[in-house]
């Protein structure tokens, strides 16, 4: 884990491995932190897990619980509990120990607000899915044209391209028939997808595709080259927020090993786009430099937990000592040296960092909306 749960003595819960390993931050949530965060106190804050997990089956399909969070993936099997943390089907928990960790409730109740202090984090730095850009490329063709070479295709380059992801919304394709036409979707030489059009008898209709690509390299959406309704109007590849976009012609045996030439005029193929930012690269890469906003947002959720006491686990007077009054201090008063100023102050210390770190191509908090024809 990015940052682990020290052994404090508190309680005689033992926690499984996962959260007593050595956290690759070097940092312990529960360390640095208030006195009062202790992990009895802790345990008698969080929800109780009402779950008995469902017996491990040899032929079910198991994910990765961190992943998924769906109970499914969490199993008993010898009467212990097992989290799945491998893709696999058939593995058991005794004899492939790889696909699994030994756990227990107490640990799935910490590690089930350990994510919500992540969620929380992913949300202040606005880390989860932004629209970038939605744009609609499209020509209305008066010409029939023939398209030259073997292929003709639009190609797609997301700019910062392991934290953008590209949606095709719709579709159109301008051409006076209306038999369905393969797509081929192409990266790197390799054929990802053959996708179905169905062009609208030489008039522009844009139709649901809903296609999602991201990663590196040229995405080249080709089709078979045949007579299309165009005006060749001139595209400016560079003009789109998140990607840059052209078009191309293919000479070859097949779409995915073609020699492709590329060029700027439209060639009937029109798309309705939107890009959109998905961190999960930029979070994988850099989570563990953010260590000290994450163990800031859990101090500052777990003294909401105090003050609200939301899941009526315990009474506040029982197990922290200090009047309702100093509770609301610590998560509500900015000017003294609270839980909340201290969350503030490294929430702040991070978008700074974000600011000169994130992706040049993209920036931070510079997205627009624009709709607009080649």
């Amino acid at each position: 884990m990015i940052l682990g749960i020290a052994e404090d003595f508190s309680s005689e819960i033992t926690l499984d491995t996962d959260l007593k390993d050595i956290p690759s931050s070097g940092m312990y949530l529960n360390s640095g932190v208030h006195p009062s965060i202790t992990l009895e106190n802790l345990l008698h804050f969080l929800p109780n897990l009402d779950i008995i997990p469902s017996a491990w089956v040899a032929d079910t399909n198991y994910g990765v619980y961190n992943i998924t969070r769906n109970r499914k993936d969490l199993v008993t099997h010898n009467s212990k509990i097992y989290q799945s943390i491998l893709l696999g089907v058939g593995k058991n928990p005794i004899s492939e120990p790889t696909y699994w960790l030994e756990t227990n409730l107490e640990s799935l109740r910490l590690k089930n607000f350990v994510q919500k202090v992540k969620d929380r984090v992913y949300s202040d730095l606005r880390l989860t899915k932004r629209l970038v850009n939605n744009q609609k490329l499209y020509e209305v063709g008066k010409n029939t044209v023939q398209l030259p070479n073997d292929y003709s295709a639009w190609v797609f380059e997301p700019k910062g391209s392991d934290y953008t992801s590209i949606r095709i919304n719709q579709i159109s394709f301008q051409k006076k028939s209306t038999t369905p036409v393969s797509l081929y979707v192409i990266n790197q030489g390799v054929l990802i997808d053959t996708l179905i059009i169905t062009p609208s008898n030489g008039i522009v209709e844009f139709k649901t595709l809903d296609y999602v690509f991201k990663g590196e390299g040229k995405w080249i959406f080709a089709i078979d080259s045949t007579t299309v309704e165009t005006n060749n109007y001139s595209i400016d590849p560079l003009r789109y927020n998140g990607f840059v976009a052209y078009t191309a012609n293919g000479t070859g045996l097949s779409p995915q090993n073609a020699e492709y030439s590329y060029n700027t005029t439209g060639n009937g193929l029109g798309f309705n786009i939107t890009a959109f930012l998905d961190s999960t690269t930029y979070i994988d890469n850099t989570f563990s430099e953010f260590a000290n906003y994450i163990r800031a947002t859990f101090e500052y959720m777990v003294f909401q937990m105090f003050l609200h006491n939301p899941n009526n686990r315990n009474n506040v007077q029982q197990r922290i000592q200090m009047n309702n009054d100093i509770l609301i201090a610590e998560v509500k008063n900015d000017k003294a040296d609270t839980i909340v100023r201290r969350y503030n102050e490294e929430r702040k210390e991070t978008i700074k960092l974000m600011k000169r770190s994130f992706d040049v191509q993209l920036g931070f908090n510079k997205y627009e909306v624009t709709n607009t024809t080649f």
